[in-house]
């Protein structure tokens, strides 16, 4: 049996009976499939225009934040009409659906690939076995801009993530960069002022806060839910990485989630919820009730991601006002020790391009672009044309045309912060000199003028002085880090049962809170876990990452 069969029938044999339910926009009046069947030769100049006119097809999902505008849609709008202007590149969409998982892997079994996608990591293993894709190598190193070049200098581990021995078969889309990685203790405003809250510097600070918070407002302090987020986001104070592989005593690579640091996470947690500082419900709270705890005014601790702010950020303003806003703390250390962040691998995934493909350069001058009008255009193009491509929601209409540059965020920060201090010194700004991220700086000046409950994810993610970014620059800037040892391709074991085995130990960690099991259990629960699939996964781990 050749190996496209045989992915063609894993695949098949992979799709759920909800399948079903997938729907391609256009149904009705499918558009016939353009296939670029004459090779045409490429300019040496990233972008540089073709001769003659390149097709490329694509495939994208629908996304419901679009705003479309002037009768744009997903076939015709303005980065496809760049495209075709700038490089002389007509790039057509083969299938636009809102499931584009399924969709891609019927697509995949079908052996009917567009010429250039995005694939996540299970994916773009199977397409390089069955050899369906271009090795890109050479097209990387002769038809990349140094832009794009950078990006991946930036992120080498990524990179090397693509190549299968030492051969290139997918770009990185990569991340807007780990500053958004970095957790926090988001904790309300107005009770914080009540009490002359400044900083919390200690474990110990910390759980005087949420004694004081329960005393005074009653109920409970600090949020939680059935997946046990908001301790894995505090287990850093005691030097514990649930979620990551980290290097262990005897050298080897473990998993964070069982690490010995996790007992004394465990024993303060079980703590806490004997002495009712935690939500008494959370095994049975999912993170939409818990947020709706949060918005009714139930509750003003939340160890959580730096997008608080938009969800529930903006719910919580309508409902309890603008004093109600949430300020962001650094977790502090439980031991003396300098805490570190876990870092996991951020990779959105790879763009991949079909060996059916007349001119898979297309595709890298298709990133080149991407990569320009992000980060070097601002001075170079009007305002109004930069603008027609990243107002609207419409960055995310290249979905597999674009690569990200991994400092995104953490620029955008220096920049919104800086114009925001000229700003409130009373200087004159032209926000249109930030380009694409004017609207985050706008934002936090309606906040500031006018506490516009839209505008407080802006301000709590940048503008505040007590802001996520804030703490996640601080944290980057002095290398308080550890990332994720498992850094790209996914071993067997963790592909098929990774979600299992971690089941297996966010119920006993349940079970050892809320006093069904003692803390010794501990060792019981790491047994249960290697016995179910962990040993076996530490083993290929160790062997991929080594």
């Amino acid at each position: 049996m050749s190996m496209k069969k045989m992915v063609a029938i894993v695949l098949i044999g992979s799709l759920s009976v909800g399948m079903m339910g997938c729907m391609d926009k256009g149904n009705e009046k499918k558009q016939e499939k353009i296939r670029e069947e004459k090779r045409v030769e490429p300019p040496k100049d990233p972008l540089g225009k073709y001769d003659e006119t390149v097709t490329i097809s694509t495939a994208l999902p629908e996304n419901a934040g679009i705003q479309w505008v002037d009768g744009d849609n997903y076939d015709d709008n303005p980065w496809y009409r760049a495209y075709e202007e700038r490089l002389n590149i007509k790039v057509v969409n083969d299938w636009v659906s809102n499931d584009y998982t399924t969709k891609l892997n019927l697509t995949i079994a079908d052996g009917d690939l567009p010429d250039v996608f995005f694939v996540q990591e299970q994916q773009f293993q199977q397409l390089i076995e069955a050899d369906l894709i271009w090795e890109l190598g050479d097209i990387f190193e002769n038809y990349a801009s140094e832009t794009v070049k950078g990006y991946m200098e930036m992120e080498p581990g990524m990179f090397e993530a693509a190549k299968r021995d030492g051969k290139l078969y997918g770009i990185p889309q990569l991340s807007c960069g780990i500053v958004d990685q970095p957790t926090q203790i988001w904790v309300r405003q107005d009770w914080a002022d009540e009490i002359g809250l400044r900083e919390i510097n200690t474990m110990e600070d910390f759980e005087k806060l949420a004694k004081t918070f329960r005393e005074k407002h009653g109920g409970y302090a600090i949020t939680e839910n059935q997946d046990l987020e908001c301790m894995k986001n505090l287990a850093i104070a005691w030097g514990a990485h649930p979620g990551i592989w980290v290097e262990g005593e005897d050298g080897n690579l473990e998993y964070g989630s069982i690490q010995p640091q996790m007992k004394e996470v465990l024993m303060k947690y079980s703590e806490w919820y004997e002495e009712g500082l935690i939500n008494p419900e959370f095994a049975i709270t999912d993170m939409e009730k818990m947020f709706q705890q949060i918005i009714n005014g139930e509750v003003g601790i939340c160890p959580y991601a730096q997008w608080f702010g938009y969800n529930p950020g903006p719910d919580i303003i309508s409902n309890l006002g603008d004093k109600a806003c949430f300020d962001a703390y650094k977790i502090p250390s439980a031991n003396g020790e300098t805490v570190k962040t876990s870092i996991k691998y951020s990779n959105y995934g790879y763009i991949v391009v079909s060996k059916e493909c007349k001119n898979p350069e297309a595709a890298l001058k298709l990133l080149n672009f991407f990569a320009y009008m992000s980060d070097d255009a601002q001075g170079k193009e009007s305002t109004e044309f930069i603008d027609s491509l990243f107002n609207h929601a419409y960055t995310n209409i290249p979905y597999a045309l674009r690569v990200i540059n991994p400092m995104t965020d953490y620029n955008q920060f220096e920049k919104v912060t800086s114009y925001l201090e000229k700003y409130q010194n009373g200087e004159e700004v032209d926000s249109s000199e930030l380009g694409k991220d004017a609207i985050k700086y706008e934002h936090c000046v309606e906040w500031l003028e006018k506490k516009t409950p839209e505008a407080v994810g802006d301000w709590m993610q940048q503008g505040s002085p007590k802001s996520a970014y804030r703490i996640s620059k601080e944290i980057i800037d002095n290398d308080e880090i550890i990332k994720d040892a498992y850094w790209g391709q996914h071993v067997e074991t963790l592909l098929n049962s990774g979600s299992t085995l971690d089941d297996i130990l966010t119920e006993g960690f349940t079970k050892i809170i809320v006093g069904e099991e003692p803390i010794e259990y501990f060792d019981t629960l790491v047994e249960n876990w290697e016995a179910a699939g962990g040993e076996a996964a530490t083993k290929e781990v160790n062997e991929l990452c080594k």
